[in-house]
């Protein structure tokens, strides 16, 4: 496996940071209310919207990126090691967001907002999406308890079960539409579309991307644009499904999902390595672009704290566009305060020649 660095990522986290913002915003303000109304703008407000398929695209791409790692280090040391695995990930992870845990801490002792106790437990536990619906400020962390009860097995699996792993990908990508299909028709109370049982396949699916990402750009490689505009093409009339066809496919749907099932995530697959493949173009140019790419930079703070100032509380710091430039605010003071001083610290347990792919 060639080690190279996989530019156009961070444009892909802008741009999936930017659905996620679009779709929160959708729910807790009128923004786009006078755009829906209008037919020929209808189906690119709905996707403009679709957070689902922002956290998906998150989904691949860190699945894809860790895998990548794991296997950059096995290559160069013949090994994979797993306590700095988890250092790595912790001092990624941890500190913004129990960063945001305190500051929230702190304004419900001051009486700014309230935050029931059952829904402190599941953020600062790792497991929100077992009750994501309670609580506007913490229900986006769903997403993160996901990934990472994810990555507390996958590197065990990684390394002490090499013959496996791949097998173990497929199972959990077979798996998860029967679990949808079954949930179709008798809901459990605990799963939902919110829930590591539903959306575990997307990362799963970015993690057996790595092992073949060089044998899929081969195949892909020949008519590579055409597969790109397909998959985009195909992502946009997933979400704009007309009614009928949605139920007379129901049990299709129900079990492969539309913008957050199983072709999602292979039509997200093929536009990862769109992006790190096509150097030249429109594409290429919009996700290395300076602002693309400092939105990705900044987007696990954006994603963290975009929630609390884009909220239907109707405060004044919840309303547009106000609410905008404090999300980014927030997330610029926690990146360059927070998050980068650990992610100084986390190149102490990087190996060599890994840094290209993180």
């Amino acid at each position: 496996m060639n080690r190279q660095k996989f530019t156009g990522l961070n444009g892909l986290r802008a741009i999936s940071i930017l659905l996620v913002i679009c779709n929160h915003l959708g729910m807790a303000t009128n923004v786009f209310h006078g755009m829906q109304d209008k037919k020929a703008l209808s189906p690119f407000i709905l996707f403009l919207q679709d957070g689902h398929l922002g956290v998906n695209i998150f989904f691949v791409i860190s699945g894809f990126l860790i895998t990548s790692l794991m296997l950059n280090e096995q290559e160069a040391n013949g090994y994979v090691s797993v306590r700095k695995f988890y250092m790595r990930r912790l001092l990624r992870i941890f500190p913004a967001y129990y960063f945001l845990l305190l500051v929230y801490f702190i304004l419900q002792r001051v009486g700014y907002l309230y935050i029931d106790p059952m829904s402190w437990l599941t953020a600062v536990t790792y497991t929100k999406y077992f009750n994501w619906q309670r609580g506007w400020y913490t229900s986006h962390l769903w997403s993160l308890s996901i990934e990472e009860q994810f990555y507390i097995f996958w590197p065990l699996i990684f390394t002490g079960l090499p013959k496996l792993r791949i097998k173990t990908l497929w199972v959990l990508i077979i798996l998860v539409p029967l679990i949808r299909i079954f949930t179709a028709y008798h809901p459990v109370s605990r799963i939902s579309d919110l829930s590591i049982f539903t959306r575990i396949d997307a990362i799963a699916t970015g993690c057996l991307l790595a092992f073949y990402r060089d044998r899929c750009i081969s195949f892909l490689k020949k008519r590579i644009h055409l597969w790109f505009m397909v998959s985009v093409v195909a992502l946009f009339l997933l979400r704009n499904l007309p009614p009928e066809v949605m139920l007379q496919l129901h049990g299709v749907f129900a079990a492969f999902g539309t913008t957050h099932g199983t072709f999602a995530n292979i039509f997200i697959g093929v536009i990862v390595l769109y992006s790190i493949t096509v150097k030249k173009g429109f594409w290429a140019w919009l996700l290395n672009s300076s602002i693309f790419n400092y939105i990705g930079l900044v987007s696990y703070s954006l994603y963290l704290w975009q929630q609390f100032f884009i909220s239907p509380h109707g405060k004044w710091i919840n309303s547009f566009p106000q609410n905008i430039f404090l999300a980014f605010a927030a997330a610029i003071f926690s990146y360059y305060i927070i998050e980068r001083p650990f992610l100084r610290l986390k190149e102490r347990y990087m190996v060599k020649r890994q840094k290209d792919v993180v």
